[in-house]
């Protein structure tokens, strides 16, 4: 049976180069149905004495994986492969593969850094780049120096081979295994509405299950609502998420019923799981993600166009099995990214933080990441993580931090726990009550809570770490410090943080002091759901035990004022004036900037047009919209590292210093070497180009930057292919002698194909003394 699948044929040459390769790292990519996840690793077995262990990025993923093995192995599951997930496992003395999540392999690297149990370790559907995943990769190729025997093979059906096997070292070695995968055909349809795509293939009679890609639960559900007052009971139509119950999710990727089936699914059912049956899959393009916006100190789920390997993998659910159908609902011409923004640079990293501090890594500079997140979202991570007490000011794990990564939950939810016991008091089962509604396991089915209660209450037992004492009305806050918020005159409420929010209409209260769990970050005013109200002799203490006083220097009216404040992160508790110093300039301008971002700077047109420039260069990179719109936001949180270096003695700062300290940080010759302001031509003319936000060509408006240049026809005369910056073809406004508009074209190739001989014979009665000779070798002008 194993030889069935294309990955068979190349195994001798995989497990080969595996066991040559200089870093002992192997990069795979396996089209789908190759059998990279099911097939590969029994072969690697046969080739290796050693265990081996592979990751999912997903419960039910490792589950069907371990399952699928074994029964590719004849074998019940947990014999020669076995699995090992959060709450569940299946494994005995004879289990050599283990199938587990990435958090799993990560608790075993914190506890054997050299991972002795294993000789083969194989991160799947690596594409997916999770904060987990990056971490257990970091941690491995530190493993690989403290031992000589222990082999990594990173796959996925599509990543970025070449960046990935930059990062593992010089002759790492990249293979791809070919698919068995049906043809599927590509259908853009950007002006049908969801259930009206699938009602069409329903009624196209070409049979066959329905896969549906939204960005999120709410989507989903309400599309679910919608189908099924659009149908009958004919139809089976199943929800994949991951926050419905496992059994719900295992539903979904049964065999096939009776029926015909809509799946209705998040990215959960891009990579790993086969849902079976599916003919046609109807793609929203679009995903939802968490960022962290470092200026409010909160996470936002937010939609995004999905990236190009996101659409490639979506698209290959309808080939499994025979020739299958994509309906893609947008514009074939829309503007997508290669890939996605790993998850390391857009989300949380107060467990990352965490993690590294249990290693002692105290700095983002310390550990080898493929993309390293900046320094300021380090320093939010470990703001919070002192704030909660797991780290000292120095930033090294503490005995309530290493018992907050034992109990297997975020680090937020941990703190509530660990917060409800003293050495004379236990409230934790109040504390478990709050930590089921915020956890993963708040929706599952009953058994499957208390499951996941009685796990904690043994994990707990085993914690060291007590409260001084225990305020059962003030248990959130173990969790949630910094969502403590104080009342302000014009009755909004303002977190530790510094971020503002309102009230939601379904909630109100005069409350001086309110702790909000659930807030929506909003885009410059965040909005409250749940709170609770703080008050009395409890809370006072909490409070004054983490005030601060400390001392700013603002500008006011160009002067700058001094001031001692004592403070609970951002909040003012009180204030006293103080004599400003000649020294005091500097930290006033830093914290102008950073409140009101760095336009307060003096730039000239010059240094705006690096910007913008610098901008385009970090989309082309693969940064994801959300993020760039956040691009000046972390230029004024990080100013001080870059500007203060280039104030020197200067007594004001002027549009040369500012210009100076962002050419610096940008890498300006980088930027002047891959974006250029000038272009020189094929043909040896130059023109000037602008770097431009547009609406993409489709009906998501997502605003892109692209290098645009007006140009009088003439001088692009002999210019037959259209130029590239970065990848991105040149938008070229075609203006006629008297510089009016004729033509707006990326595409100069059909444009001398097509446009050209109407636009020449007009031109040259309008303009006879004009040069209006060029004529395109394979298409002249009569």
């Amino acid at each position: 049976m194993l030889e069935n699948y294309p990955v068979y044929q190349y195994a001798p040459e995989i497990c080969s180069a595996l066991k040559s390769s200089p870093t002992r790292f192997l990069v795979l990519t396996a089209e789908t149905g190759a059998g990279k996840s099911t097939v590969l690793p029994p072969c690697l077995l046969e080739n290796f004495s050693g265990k081996i262990i592979m990751t999912q990025p997903r419960r039910l993923a490792a589950l069907s994986v371990a399952s699928r093995i074994s029964v590719l192995l004849g074998e019940e599951c947990g014999q020669t492969a076995g699995y090992r997930i959060h709450l569940e496992s299946m494994v005995s003395e004879r289990t050599r593969l283990e199938v587990v999540t990435e958090a799993v392999l990560l608790r075993r690297l914190q506890k054997d850094p050299a991972l002795e149990d294993f000789e083969v370790v194989i991160l799947d559907e690596f594409h997916e780049r999770s904060v987990t995943t990056d971490l257990n990769l970091a941690f491995l190729k530190e493993a690989m120096e403290f031992r000589s025997n222990l082999y990594v093979i990173i796959m996925s059906a599509s990543m970025n081979t070449k960046k990935t096997a930059e990062y593992l070292g010089d002759g790492t070695p990249v293979i791809s295994v070919p698919g068995r995968a049906f043809p599927v055909e590509i259908v853009y349809d950007g002006k049908t509405s969801l259930e009206n795509a699938v009602l069409r293939e329903l009624n196209a009679g070409s049979g066959g299950n329905i896969l549906v890609f939204l960005p999120g639960i709410h989507e989903i559900r309400r599309t679910e609502q919608n189908l099924r007052s659009l149908t009958d009971g004919s139809v089976e139509i199943l929800v994949l998420h991951s926050s419905v119950s496992l059994a719900e999710q295992k539903k979904a990727v049964s065999p096939d019923s009776e029926r015909r089936r809509i799946i209705i699914s998040s990215a959960i059912a891009e990579t790993s799981l086969t849902v079976p049956g599916v003919k046609t899959v109807i793609d929203s393009g679009l995903s939802r993600v968490n960022r962290m916006n470092l200026s409010t100190g909160m996470e936002a789920l937010v939609t995004e166009t999905e990236s190009e390997f996101s659409a490639v993998q979506r698209a290959g659910r309808a080939g499994r099995t025979e020739k299958g159908k994509c309906i893609r609902l947008w514009n074939e011409k829309s503007v997508v990214l290669k890939e996605a923004v790993p998850e390391i640079r857009r989300c949380d990293l107060s467990a990352l933080v965490l993690e590294c501090a249990e290693r002692g890594i105290l700095s983002v500079k310390s550990i080898s990441l493929m993309d390293p997140p900046s320094e300021a979202s380090w320093s939010a991570a470990e703001s919070l993580l002192f704030l909660l007490g797991f780290t000292d000011g120095d930033g090294r794990i503490t005995q309530k931090g290493r018992d907050s990564l034992s109990l297997g939950i975020s680090p937020r939810l941990a703190g509530i726990l660990l917060c409800s016991r003293s050495e004379t008091e236990d409230f934790s089962e109040k504390a478990l009550e709050i930590v089921l509604r915020h956890s993963e396991y708040a929706g599952s089915r009953p058994e499957i809570q208390r499951k996941f209660l009685s796990d904690l209450r043994a994990r707990l037992k085993k914690c060291v770490w007590r409260a001084d004492s225990v305020f059962p009305s003030l248990l959130v806050l173990g969790g949630f410090p910094d969502r403590v918020s104080a009342r302000t005159e014009s009755g909004e409420y303002q977190f530790y943080f510094g971020r503002k929010a309102v009230l939601h209409q379904s909630v109100k209260t005069s409350a001086q002091w309110i702790a909000a769990p659930e807030v929506l970050a909003g885009s410059s005013c965040g909005v409250i759901l749940a709170f609770e109200e703080l008050s009395g002799s409890d809370f006072d203490d909490w409070l004054g035990a983490r005030t601060r006083t400390v001392t700013e220097c603002r500008l006011e009216n160009g002067k700058v004022k001094k001031t001692e404040f004592r403070k609970f992160g951002e909040i003012v508790l009180s204030s006293k004036a103080l004599k400003a110093e000649k020294e005091d300039f500097i930290p006033a301008w830093i914290n102008e900037i950073k409140q009101k971002g760095i336009d307060v700077l003096p730039l000239d047109d010059r240094t705006k047009n690096l910007l913008e420039r610098a901008s385009f260069f970090e989309q082309q990179q693969g940064i994801a919209e959300e993020e760039r719109k956040s691009f000046p936001a972390n230029l004024a949180a990080s100013c001080e590292e870059w500007l203060v270096p280039f104030i020197g003695n200067a007594s004001q700062i002027t549009g040369g210093i500012a210009a100076d300290a962002l050419s610096w940080h940008l890498n300006f010759r980088e930027v002047e070497k891959n974006v250029p302001e000038i272009l020189t031509l094929s043909n040896g003319a130059k023109c000037r180009l602008k770097y431009e936000r547009l609406s993409s060509p489709d009906d998501r408006n997502v605003l892109v930057i692209r290098p645009a240049a007006e140009i009088i026809i003439q001088r692009i005369f002999g210019v037959r292919k259209t130029p590239e910056i970065c990848g991105m073809k040149i938008l070229f406004r075609l203006l006629s002698p008297a510089s009016r508009p004729l033509q707006v074209t990326d595409d100069l190739e059909n444009f001398w194909k097509v446009s050209w001989q109407e636009i020449c014979r007009e031109m040259k009665g309008r303009y006879p003394k004009h040069n209006w000779d060029f004529q395109p070798a394979d298409n002249p002008v009569k």
